[in-house]
């Protein structure tokens, strides 16, 4: 059953079905300081728009609501990248809703300096941070929501469960933000430097392990790959046993396949009694096949397909690295 709160925001995109492209919506709340308008431009290096001001630069509309800032931006997603976080979330907290034409997006929330949750709106249970379990009691919306057309009103609605704030409806024109209508500021945002990042999702979240495989020789990365997706195969059963096979068989002996096969590889239908990880599972085969050193990042995607067998698959993959 869908949510007020859902049917609020599916109604919300429906009628400005340009956000499909992009959209960025942050909600700064008072902790340690207060949330203003001011506040937030400073932590955002951000500028007024004034009258002819055509500089480049990401464009973003404020407006205060009672305690609060709301913080939006059309085909925008400059608000989630965790440097900005961490300069907003300075005595305040924020929670922030992205996604990008292609479908991706992500739920933040930081305070005082720290990002301590990002959630996949796509896949609730995909969740980073310093304290992922932050969310933990708010997710009947998305995860319902989970694979059907309302995944990004579930993901709007789910920043409202936590903030308590609504993005007005009527504060929008056909265009965007409408100063007519509601009490915003256009700000043109500064560049803030992009913090280090590592090579792969998989570095960030296991920095030392990929850092280790990919200075390790190519055989040791070879077995530990070997290793990690025959762990998904016994996990899950595949459409074409024989491609799954060939796949495994592929990262064991270090061929390259060709890409006909990958793609092949990469649309196998995978079951098992953890219906969440399948997609997971068909992609750790896919990326292993992959070439050279890149294929480490395979093991992202099997972190999210064992699960919980992951912290004895990770002490395995360490022995091979030490022993190497």
């Amino acid at each position: 059953m869908v949510s007020d709160a859902v049917r609020y925001y599916d109604d919300f995109l429906a009628d400005r079905d340009w956000l499909a492209e992009g959209l960025g919506w942050a909600v700064v709340q008072p902790a340690s300081a207060e949330a203003t308008v001011d506040g937030v431009i400073e932590s955002l290096r951000a500028r007024r728009v004034e009258p002819g001001d055509d500089r480049p630069g990401e464009l973003a509309d404020l407006a205060q609501i009672g305690p609060d800032v709301v913080v939006f931006q059309d085909n925008g997603c400059a608000l989630s990248r965790p440097e900005v976080l961490r300069w907003l979330s300075d005595g305040v907290r924020v929670h922030t809703v992205e996604w990008t034409i292609n479908g991706n997006g992500g739920v933040s929330y930081a305070v005082y300096g720290r990002v301590l949750a990002w959630m996949d709106i796509n896949d609730p249970d995909r969740r980073h941070g310093a304290d992922p379990s932050v969310f933990a009691d708010d997710l009947d919306d998305v995860r319902a929501a989970r694979g059907t057309g309302y995944v990004r009103p579930a993901a709007m609605a789910f920043v409202e469960r936590r903030t308590g704030v609504r993005l007005p409806a009527e504060w929008m024109s056909d265009e965007g933000a409408d100063p007519q209508a509601g009490p915003w500021v256009t700000v043109r945002l500064e560049a803030i430097p992009a913090d280090p990042r590592p090579p792969s999702n998989f570095g960030h979240d296991e920095p030392d392990l990929d850092a280790r495989l990919r200075a390790a020789p190519e055989r040791v990365r070879r077995a530990a790959l070997a290793l990690a997706v025959r762990a998904v195969t016994t996990r899950f059963t595949f459409g074409d046993d024989d491609l799954a096979r060939q796949a495994v068989e592929a990262v064991e002996r270090g061929l390259t396949l060709d890409e006909e096969t990958r793609l092949r590889i990469g649309h196998l239908r995978a079951g098992g009694a953890d219906v969440p990880g399948c997609s997971s599972a068909v992609h750790a085969l896919y990326a292993a096949t992959g070439k050279g050193v890149a294929a480490v990042e395979a093991l992202n995607a099997v972190r999210y397909a064992v699960a919980d067998d992951w912290p004895v698959l990770r002490r395995d993959l360490y022995r091979l690295v030490r022993e190497s």
